[in-house]
């Protein structure tokens, strides 16, 4: 059984306008009794329900068994949730309920997508774990100040697990003084290579649910006027890349490019860039793509150290590529 089209605008309206204040007990009942769910286990001792740290509740709207976290408002574990149902159908749909209800998300961030209503008490977020969408509210001050430790204390790998490798911000009010990570710096070429697969893949799968239609462009540059590589998503969600080619470029150059997969030899004579495209790129093919721009990059002589990036469209924050948006700004 899953949600019908009446019953997912419910749901939305439902936790749009869920008052958690205190995050107690008292906010969890009045939390079940305004959702019109349904205790679905035997907590009850002497007539009296049992409130524990994980209760499953049937939602009476077609999801999967709605759960109940009583962990405290301090505790980031803290929450309701419910899994709605297959991503690639329901998600789309009760995006559009939720931004009828509240407006656009405050954050939007992946992979996932995960998309986040800020409140003062509350954020609610609509997540694509695996193959399922996932609807729940948190305590605010509890989540953020966790992600706070996360970016300012954790390890790479672990930060970006947690906050992502891309995000959006709105311009809403609500987001006035928050604070906002602003991602890890890649160690070298190895490490940002797979930073650059990991966000391929990411704002292909992600973008796809958001019905984002614009193209994407990021620049990769190095000290040389010749020397840089771009990337850039159409609309479509395919993939674009492009290498600069040297005008004073050797035979070994070229066989280098070759090698990496760069059709030069389908590059017509006098072109300053070659060009490829993936139209329909999963993980393999983000490799794939990765490695083709971290290869040409390499090709131009230049350490590491040396390259940043820019953004040619306002959308994303790249938080996982592992490179300054200016030269030298690492150091």
């Amino acid at each position: 059984m899953a949600p019908t089209s009446d019953q997912l605008p419910e749901l939305a309206r439902r936790f749009a306008a869920l008052d958690m204040t205190g995050w107690d007990d008292a906010a969890f009942d009045r939390a079940v009794t305004h959702l019109g769910w349904r205790r679905t286990q035997d907590g009850s001792e002497g007539g009296t329900p049992l409130r524990t740290d994980r209760e499953e509740y049937e939602t009476g709207l077609g999801t999967g068994p709605g759960l109940l976290a009583r962990h405290g408002s301090d505790d980031e574990r803290t929450g309701i949730s419910v899994r709605v149902g297959e991503a690639g159908e329901f998600f789309p749909r009760l995006r559009a309920a939720l931004e009828d209800a509240l407006g656009a998300p405050s954050i939007m961030r992946g992979p996932g997508p995960l998309l986040r209503w800020r409140g003062p008490v509350r954020l609610l977020e609509l997540e694509r774990l695996g193959d399922d969408a996932y609807l729940r509210i948190v305590p605010t001050e509890a989540v953020e100040n966790d992600e706070y430790r996360t970016a300012k204390w954790a390890e790479p790998e672990d930060g970006l697990e947690q906050l992502g490798y891309w995000q959006i911000v709105g311009r809403g009010p609500e987001l006035a003084g928050l604070f906002l990570p602003g991602g890890y710096y890649a160690e070298d070429w190895a490490e940002f290579e797979n930073r650059l697969a990991t966000t391929f893949s990411s704002i292909l799968n992600d973008f796809s649910l958001l019905e984002k239609r614009d193209d994407f462009t990021v620049v990769v540059r190095t000290p040389g006027e010749h020397g840089f590589v771009q990337w850039t998503t159409d609309r479509d969600w395919g993939l674009h890349i492009e290498a600069a080619i040297p005008p004073d470029h050797d035979p070994a150059w070229r066989e280098t490019m070759t090698g990496l997969g760069w059709p030069l030899d389908d590059t017509p004579e006098g072109e300053f860039c070659v060009a490829d495209d993936f139209s329909e790129p999963g993980t393999d093919e983000a490799n794939i793509a990765a490695r083709m721009l971290v290869g040409a990059l390499k090709s131009y002589g230049f350490p590491f150290e040396d390259l940043w990036y820019e953004r040619i469209s306002r959308d994303p924050d790249l938080l996982g590529i592992g490179l300054p948006t200016r030269h030298g700004d690492r150091f």
